[in-house]
């Protein structure tokens, strides 16, 4: 027995199985996409933000809100389209939704839920721990060593105001698990499935161990367009960093997908987010420093607490799990 597995049985983590060859659900389709709608409009005032600060020019002015509207709506009619592709994939070999689905059945998953918000919270504290490590001291001293050697720095009006970072927060965690979980997860896992599945027609593990490095690896190699966006160099230590970091993300809402369902990968995505964009900026942005000594303090208990909440209901499980 795995390491996986010992975890998933001490502290009462059942897998969610659905069934394969599951019909296709419109009420299923239509929450998917009317989550994407606002999810893609959501990360528009960071992405302004941002670029206004490594720009001379307004975004606003210079493209207008017309146009910025209209990118934005096409990639979410895009990114509704794939998801429902990957909708249809997933019904297939036994991957989805399943609380929307059992909300569409008329028969909720709710009193899971809560469990699935304390898995999502303790993946998200976990891997963010993981990452600053990495940064702090694997990536940080080489990188700030080439920073200072090429004169690159950031702004200090590069760094979003915390509700901006919770909205990007929002969208990421919908549309980035709806482009690379849905999609790109069910596509390979459904294409390997063909070749190699068990009698009810699901995927081997290792057909979606393997689908889900793979599109780990896509996932890291999305944000080198971020990195960019940042004025950082495309040499082998940025794009090591970006995609290591990102990809060790991957991994973890990867499986999330394929065990509890797609909202427990959205849901991890969504509370590491905001502890990047929010919570760190929290912590981060006041001027004085007693007020970030007292923000860091009120950070870290918020923190500490949840965990301990998470840690206490995935030991002791749900009422009527």
């Amino acid at each position: 027995m795995n390491i996986i597995k010992v975890l998933q049985k001490r502290l009462k983590i059942n897998k969610i199985i659905l069934a394969t060859k599951r019909r296709w659900s419109w009420k299923v389709f239509l929450v998917l996409a009317a989550l994407i709608l606002p999810a893609s409009f959501a990360i528009l005032p960071y992405a302004i933000h941002l670029q206004n600060a490594f720009s001379e020019t307004d975004t606003v002015s210079t493209m207008g809100w017309e146009v910025l509207v209209v990118n934005t709506l096409v990639n979410s009619l895009l990114i509704i389209s794939l998801g429902g592709i990957g909708l249809a994939l997933a019904n297939r070999i036994g991957l989805g939704l399943p609380f929307i689905e059992g909300w569409a059945r008329r028969d909720p998953l709710l009193y899971r839920f809560r469990t699935i918000i304390a898995i999502a919270w303790v993946a998200a504290v976990a891997f963010v721990l993981t990452i600053l490590f990495l940064q702090k001291v694997v990536f940080g001293p080489p990188m700030n060593a080439m920073f200072e050697e090429l004169g690159i720095s950031i702004p200090a009006e590069a760094y979003a105001p915390p509700l901006y970072g919770f909205l990007t927060a929002f969208s990421a965690g919908i549309t980035e698990e709806v482009l690379f979980r849905l999609f790109g997860l069910s596509l390979l896992a459904w294409l390997g499935g063909l070749l190699f599945h068990d009698a009810e027609g699901r995927p081997k593990l290792a057909v979606l161990w393997s689908a889900n490095v793979l599109i780990a690896l896509a996932f890291g190699a999305a944000h080198l367009q971020t990195a960019a966006s940042l004025g950082w160099p495309m040499n082998t230590l940025v794009v090591t960093r970006t995609i290591v970091l990102n990809s060790l993300g991957g991994l973890v809402f990867g499986w999330l997908f394929w065990s509890l369902g797609l909202e427990s990968a959205m849901m991890a995505h969504f509370l590491t987010d905001v502890i990047i964009y929010t919570l760190i900026p929290l912590a981060a942005l006041p001027d004085g420093e007693t007020e970030r000594m007292l923000a860091t303090a009120g950070v870290v208990a918020v923190v500490l607490l949840t965990l301990l909440w998470a840690g206490r209901t995935l030991v002791t499980g749900n009422r009527g799990q």
